[in-house]
């Protein structure tokens, strides 16, 4: 019967095929048909799947030729050829290469020219397993490839990178990956004086440096503990030959998936060797990676498509095309990061003057440059038409942003262990007039860690209205009362009396956050609360954040596009150093399903246990959840080219990716110059 079921679907899939290449020029008919036949595509891998689970070979037997269909031959390898292409949609599935083919279609060798610049930062170190900021992220990301990608256009999917091909199999338990052949890391710019010679050159990548990436994450000598809890259950790291790698985890785990595919190489041939050259003895290689004198050098190389020329501290980042890279990149030979401006306004005017190519403005800067209309080579806002700042000089869209911002209650402190206060604190935040007044509408509040689009957002939850009756209520409800009449709430503790008096702290220039907390601080005195502010270099921090060293702390996550409770909120994580449960959170039922979320591949059952641990966290309040910010880019885009540029391909992908991703510079190219 399905053998039947298989054939009529096929029929189908080939006459809707037809009908596309009749009317391709009808886009959203080609749209509306694309849909239908993944559909059925779909449709024919469901009826077929046990078959391909248990023994791909079967499978050449259950696909039937269809009359007049394309195919590759009769014979049942090009069947099972014809059905390997089919399989590869980029979705994971057991025993088949699954990857989407890797994507060279938006590369045009005639566009590469010029130097892109944009705003940039340093971090206090280029370790990309030591150090968790955005910033060296970032930079490992311009500089290295991972063994899958997720592609823009389809980020829940995954594409081939520097895997050919993924075969995962034993129920999610074995990935066995095949490494692309010739690929060569970089050399790095120090390699030219004379005590770095022994640096060898056109080293070419196998899998023995993936090997050396988990080996290092596990090892206990390396610091890198927002890492580790995502390895505990990975028991074997195997290479067979230096083109396969296989990984086998002790049981099905969900983030294996990611944790498996989204890895990038580490050059083992310098991290084992000394600044002579010498080997590093094994046991002291862990110990060594923390402080490496490459780093300390602030050098990085990677298999990537740029090549990190210069690194200057609190100065600039400058990449350089790689001549060798194994895929297609960006269309620019150079880019560069500029890390001197770090106030607004001068970021504003480095945009106006071409030093910028693209940027972003601050809520108070659309307000005044747009809104206000202050800068006439802005196009003006439209209600009806949310493209009409494309039509300026300097071009500027709406975006949405995957990340979230909040106020982070220390739960280890005796001013916020009780969650009485901290409910408090989140009815004394005026949530929506300050995303009006100061954000100027440029977000969304939100109540969880979850994207406000996401199927696992839970829109059950009920906000904690702005309400300082309330507020003070609870206050008193938790022991808090003003004793000595001083205008200030305290409270026994230990036998000694506390005042209700806390500091924020958070990064410097940031005028918005400045304006968010002087509201903040007036409300709370009006219930008896004393907040003072304090204002910190990005690098103090990170050290801030790493060390719990705080009583409340403004802060920003990205939000993944794996759903995991364990790595913020896991109570295994609270007194490791450097984790990132940074505010003590521990609760013993939120425990059990950030463990139970990491062995459930059902999506349905994951929804309903990420809904439940939303609802816990709402409960406890270990963060008062702010707002998913929405950002202004801006670009060169129209008008007369300053310095002989401006950029083209922007807008493509504004309106033909997702709003996630559509700020992806795979389309982007100069014209002009």
């Amino acid at each position: 019967m399905n053998g039947m079921k298989i054939g009529l679907l096929a029929i189908a899939v080939f006459l809707l095929f037809l009908l596309v290449l009749d009317r391709s020029r009808q886009t959203e008919q080609f749209a509306d048909l694309r849909k239908s036949i993944e559909a059925l595509n779909g449709s024919i891998q469901q009826l077929g799947q046990g078959s391909v689970r248990s023994a791909p070979a079967a499978v050449e037997s259950t696909i039937p030729h269809v009359a007049g269909a394309p195919t590759t031959g009769a014979t049942p390898a090009a069947a099972a050829a014809e059905h390997a292409d089919a399989v590869r949609d980029g979705n994971p599935k057991l025993g088949v290469n699954f990857l989407l083919p890797y994507d060279r279609s938006a590369f045009h060798p005639e566009w590469v020219s010029g130097t892109i610049y944009s705003l940039g930062a340093t971090s206090k170190s280029l370790n990309p397993l030591t150090d968790t900021s955005a910033v060296t992220a970032d930079l490992h990301s311009t500089i290295n490839s991972e063994l899958c990608y997720r592609p823009p256009a389809h980020p829940e999917q995954w594409m081939a990178a520097l895997a050919e091909s993924l075969i995962i199999s034993d129920d999610y338990k074995v990935y066995t990956f095949t490494i692309r052949k010739g690929v060569k890391w970089q050399t790095p710019s120090i390699a030219s004086k004379p005590e770095f010679a022994w640096i060898p050159k056109d080293v070419e990548l196998t899998a023995h440096d993936f090997a050396f990436v988990f080996n290092l994450i596990q090892d206990p000598d390396v610091e890198c503990p927002s890492l580790k809890s995502y390895y505990e259950d990975l028991s074997k790291i195997e290479v067979p030959d230096d083109y396969t790698l296989r990984l086998t985890w002790k049981r099905k785990v969900v983030t294996s998936l990611s944790f498996s595919m989204e890895v990038s190489p580490l050059p083992r041939h310098i991290y084992t060797r000394n600044r002579d050259g010498s080997p590093i003895p094994e046991k002291s290689i862990g110990v060594q990676f923390n402080k490496n004198w490459f780093d300390e050098e602030r050098q990085a190389i990677g298999v990537g498509a740029y090549i990190l020329e210069a690194y200057e501290p609190d100065k600039r980042i400058r990449y350089r095309r790689n001549p060798a890279y194994w895929g297609e990149g960006q269309h620019f030979e150079y880019l560069e990061d500029n890390c001197t401006i770090k106030q607004p306004d001068a970021q504003l005017v480095a945009f106006k003057n071409g030093d910028l190519t693209y940027s972003g403005l601050r809520p108070s800067q659309y307000k005044s440059e747009i809104l206000d209309r202050n800068e006439p080579r802005f196009a003006a806002f439209d209600p009806n038409n949310r493209k009409a700042g494309r039509s300026g000089e300097f071009a500027w869209e709406e975006c949405q942003t995957h990340r979230f911002s909040y106020i982070g209650w220390n739960m280890r402190s005796a001013l916020f262990k009780d969650k009485r206060v901290r409910q408090a604190m989140s009815h004394a935040f005026p949530k929506d007039r300050i995303i009006k007044d100061v954000f100027r509408s440029l977000g969304e509040p939100v109540l969880s860690d979850v994207h406000p689009t996401s199927q696992y957002y839970n829109h059950d939850l009920k906000p904690y209205a702005f309400d300082l009756a309330e507020a003070r209520r609870l206050l008193a409800e938790a022991g808090w009362s003003d004793t000595d009449g001083d205008g200030i709430l305290d409270h026994e503790d230990h036998g000694k009396r506390i005042p209700l008096r806390f500091t924020v702290k958070y990064s410097k220039d940031n005028p918005e956050w400045d304006s968010t907390l002087l509201i903040f601080r007036d409300e709370l005195r009006k219930i008896g609360v004393d907040l003072q502010l304090k204002t910190l270099e990005w690098p103090e921090m990170m050290r801030v954040y790493e060390d719990k060293d705080f009583d409340a702390v403004v802060g920003q996550w990205t939000m993944d596009w794996d759903i995991d409770y364990f790595q913020l909120w896991h109570s295994s994580q609270v007194d490791i150093p450097g984790s990132s449960n940074t505010c003590g959170f521990a609760n013993k039922r939120l425990d059990e399903l950030a463990d139970k979320l990491r062995v459930t591949f059902d999506v349905p059952e994951r929804i309903a246990i990420a809904k439940e641990c939303q609802a816990i966290l709402h409960e406890e309040q270990p963060y008062t959840f702010f707002m998913n910010p929405h950002s202004i880019f801006v670009w060169h885009d129209h008008g007369p080219p300053h310095k002989n540029f401006y950029l083209d391909g922007v807008t493509y992908g504004l309106d033909h990716l997702p709003p996630l991703t559509n700020r992806s510079m795979m389309y982007w190219h100069f014209v002009g110059n």
